[in-house]
């Protein structure tokens, strides 16, 4: 089956077009509304147009339909009219007894956006993808994307009415502490007030010393008495449907808004993310560590990246950060889209460019105290928040969090699904196993979850193969784990009593643990299958753990980048792994396909 023919199996089968195809008959022409498509296309995450397609009929080819005519009338769409110029490939290709003209347009980049109609300017001529249809940017959206070509100064403004007298004394004085002892050369002469000019945080205006918005928002006693929507609303759901109740008409299990400056707001809402999630001890040496369904540092570097990238601009300040904790997920969004030249798909990866909407803020947060924990900064400001987000998800067994990414806003969400889960984590402490590594409490969850662990799928949550093979072979030294297979394609279970042990548990205790029950390795399947069915496993778990193109999969995996593909190829012939995007896309990605019985 061709590409375009799957395109179309796809649409006869949603008997609608989708949010990455659109199809017009364009019997009698190109039709006018072609360019709000192509706009769309190219302000979101591409697509592909189809033209001489009839969707009344079962997207059968239209009779009289002239490719020639439109594939050069569509060519000269994408580069006359519209801004910036898409110069993209517009094919005719055969289909089914008659001819069709076909066009694949990528996003563009994000300083070029928003791409518009040329005769209606940006505020009127731009769109965006939603479902099926092209719908209009709004004035704030444009807004957003054409800020991206400048550096926007909001936060560096002098705040209207705000006096020195409104910042906390405490916390200017931690501020100047750390600045003079970071720079003396800089700081060290230098009074208080005049250290805050120096970094952003007041301003001399017409003669008046005022704090500037970045300096209230981080030092203030009450920055809500002058914007009184710059603060985190948290609220903990009972359902994971938003606006669900209980039986007994609870709405929210918690609900609060979270006030006072960044640093009180980030300590605050630590303390309301672990008021309503579960959490698990872990034995370290003579003491325990407490585990939570969210590692508390993925948590806190999240509200710091929303507070510290949201739009501060005049239209956004109405809107706050939300944080919703449903029984599935943790939601954070924040207003303003992402800045820069920054791709949704590189956010929290080594590609992922460092860009700051707020360079002044930005600036502060990396100098200003977090309040619960003295001499640790807010922000290191170095472009490492997401990425380190990411391995922390990984350490625990967790997929990494979705970014939906609109011109303006941001929605991250992080799964609640994890390998080392508060369950398995209780059920590993009960096997009375001391001074277990945490790269062994993650071999044991690969097992507890797939019923076998190799150093492959270790490797593919960010373990290094020495450290995974350590901690496999002390593993069965301990007789919790048995081997088989070669040394080069050794895979491990766990050992009968720890089965059993296991299947002892109650299911009140352990109900969401499942072990599959595997059966030995056949004796007669030779090493080139054993190592082909373990490149599968780990490529599956280094898709679940994240790395989502075959290029990350191959360096995360030291695996040569056309096995790779032959082996996405079997698992989407086995129907565990689909494409994410068109077929010949550069930036393809890769999903695993959930069964009913997954955990």
């Amino acid at each position: 089956m061709s590409d375009t023919a799957a395109l179309v199996a796809r649409l006869r089968t949603s008997a609608a077009e989708t949010t990455d195809i659109e199809v017009k008959a364009a019997a009698g022409g190109l039709p006018k509304n072609v360019t709000e498509t192509l706009s769309a296309f190219a302000n979101g995450r591409g697509g592909t147009l189809l033209l001489g397609l009839d969707e009344g009929t079962g997207f059968i080819p239209v009779a009289g339909f002239r490719p020639t005519a439109i594939r050069d009338a569509l060519v000269t769409a994408c580069s006359e009219a519209l801004v910036p110029a898409l110069r993209v490939p517009v094919e005719i290709e055969e289909f089914e007894g008659g001819h069709i003209v076909r066009a694949d347009i990528p996003e563009i980049d994000p300083i070029d956006k928003p791409c518009h109609i040329a005769t209606r300017g940006a505020y009127q001529g731009s769109f965006i993808r939603t479902g099926d249809s092209d719908l209009h940017l709004t004035h704030y959206e444009v807004t957003q994307l054409l800020s991206n070509r400048t550096q926007p100064v909001f936060d560096a403004e002098p705040v209207p009415r705000a006096t020195m007298s409104d910042l906390d004394p405490d916390l200017v004085a931690a501020l100047v502490t750390r600045l003079r002892r970071r720079s003396p050369r800089s700081f060290a002469g230098l009074a208080p007030d005049e250290a805050l000019i120096r970094v952003g945080a007041a301003v001399n205006d017409d003669g008046i010393l005022c704090p500037t918005l970045a300096g209230l928002v981080c030092l203030g006693v009450y920055p809500q008495q002058f914007f009184p929507q710059l603060f985190v609303s948290f609220v903990a759901l009972p359902s994971n449907t938003t606006g669900e109740a209980t039986p007994d008409g609870t709405r929210f299990l918690d609900n609060i808004s979270l006030t006072g400056p960044i640093p009180n707001i980030v300590a605050d809402a630590t303390v309301a993310l672990l008021r309503n999630v579960r959490s698990a001890s872990v034995v370290r040496g003579v003491g325990r560590e407490d585990r939570y369904d969210y590692p508390v540092e993925v948590f806190r570097e999240l509200i710091v990246n929303a507070l510290m990238h949201r739009d501060y601009g005049p239209e956004a300040r109405g809107t706050q950060v939300q944080v919703e904790l449903f029984p599935s997920r943790l939601v954070i969004k924040s207003p303003g889209g992402i800045y820069g030249a920054v791709r949704v798909e590189d956010l929290g990866t080594a590609e992922q460019v460092s860009s700051s909407r707020n360079a002044t803020l930005a600036q502060l947060l990396a100098d200003v105290e977090l309040v619960d924990e003295p001499g640790h900064v807010v922000s290191e400001n170095r472009g490492s928040g997401l990425p380190r987000v990411v391995r922390s998800l990984r350490q625990a067994g967790m997929s990494p969090p979705a970014f939906d990414v609109q011109p303006g806003r941001v929605s991250v969400t992080v799964p609640q699904h994890a390998l080392l889960s508060v369950e398995v984590i209780d059920w590993i402490g009960s096997l009375g196993i001391n001074d277990l590594t945490d790269v062994q409490h993650l071999a044991l969850a690969i097992m507890n979850s797939t019923g076998r662990v190799t150093n492959a799928m270790l490797q593919a949550w960010g373990i290094d193969r020495i450290s995974a093979g350590n901690a496999l072979r002390d593993l069965v030294e301990r007789n919790v784990a048995l081997p088989s297979g070669g040394r080069r394609y050794a895979s491990y279970r766990l050992a009968p009593g720890i089965r059993e042990h296991l299947n002892a548990q109650s299911t009140e205790t352990v109900s969401s643990i499942s072990v599959p029950r595997t059966e030995p390795e056949s004796p007669r399947i030779g090493p080139r299958r054993s190592g082909i069915a373990a490149d599968h496993d780990a490529i599956k778990q280094a898709i679940r753990s994240g790395y989502t193109t075959a290029r990350q999969i191959g360096e995360a995996l030291a695996m040569d980048y056309h096995a790779v593909l032959r082996r996405l190829r079997t698992l989407q012939d086995r129907g565990e792994v689909v494409r994410t995007r068109p077929q010949h896309s550069r930036s393809q990605t890769y999903a695993l396909i959930q069964k009913d019985d997954d955990q």
